[in-house]
Parts: C-alpha cells; sequence; structure tokens
C-alpha cells in the first residue's frame, strides 16, 4: 500500500499548523515551509475546511487555523477528509456486493487488514506526530 501526495502534503500541512494550533497560516506560508505547490494545497485545504479539520479566514489578516487541538484530529479524519471511506479493495465498498462475496477466501484477510489500518489511523492524533517528530530531532542531536 502507499500513501498518496495528496493524503502526504494535508499531513504535513496539519502537522505544521499543529506546531501553532491558535495561529493563521497562510497558504503561501504553509507551501514554503512544506514545499508543497500553492495549488496543489489550494485543493487540499478547500477538502480539510470542507470536513471541518480546518477553519479559513479571509481579508489582509486571514489564513488557516486548526479546528480542533492537535490531540482531537486523528490520521482517520484527515485520510477520510482527503481520500473518502477506508476501503481496502473495491468489493468492500459499502454501495456494492461482489457476486463471489459468499466464497472469498480474501475478504477475511482484507477486512483484518482493513480493521488493523482504522485502528492505527483512529489511535494517532497530530499531537502524537508532532511527539514523535521531538522525539527524532531529540536523538538525532543526542
Amino acid at each position: 500500500m502507499q500513501v498518496t501526495k495528496t493524503l502526504d502534503y494535508a499531513v504535513r500541512s496539519l502537522t505544521y499548523m499543529g506546531h501553532q494550533p491558535v495561529e493563521k497560516h497562510s497558504m503561501k506560508e504553509i507551501s514554503q515551509e512544506q514545499h508543497i505547490p500553492l495549488n496543489y494545497l489550494a485543493k487540499i485545504m478547500r477538502r480539510l475546511v470542507k470536513k471541518g479539520l480546518v477553519r479559513s479566514s479571509v481579508g489582509p489578516a486571514g489564513g488557516y487555523t486548526l479546528r480542533k487541538l492537535p490531540n482531537e484530529i486523528n490520521l482517520r479524519d484527515i485520510y477520510e477528509a482527503i481520500e473518502g471511506e477506508i476501503r481496502m479493495v473495491e468489493c468492500m465498498d459499502k454501495d456494492s456486493i461482489c457476486a463471489l462475496y459468499e466464497r472469498c477466501p480474501q475478504l477475511p484477510v482484507w477486512d483484518r487488514i482493513q480493521l488493523s489500518m482504522i485502528k492505527i489511523l483512529e489511535d494517532t492524533t497530530l499531537e502524537d506526530m508532532l511527539r514523535e517528530r521531538k522525539t527524532v530531532t531529540l536523538n538525532q542531536v543526542n
């Protein structure tokens, strides 16, 4: 499995904002600091605003702020804001049932993997990621 560039950029942006969660961050600032193309970031921020993870304000003093504290935003929230519903394989879509559903030997395996992935995403917050980054930086210094 591979994380999409869009999801990577979204997590990077939110983690960056999580360092100062109540500060307003301009799109240009986030783009430059996180090396994300400005047009690409604009699309990502629209999705994050629409899903209620980020607040947008316009005008000269405008920008983006987190709508919740870093410990209240988990990776599942971000994943679903960017990618939609989590599903390992197409046949696991709620709206479609595969003809082989009843006897598919793969389904239980994909289901266990999906449930494990969802648990990890739910259990990992932006705050956890910020803490991980601090730990990595401290270990590199020592």
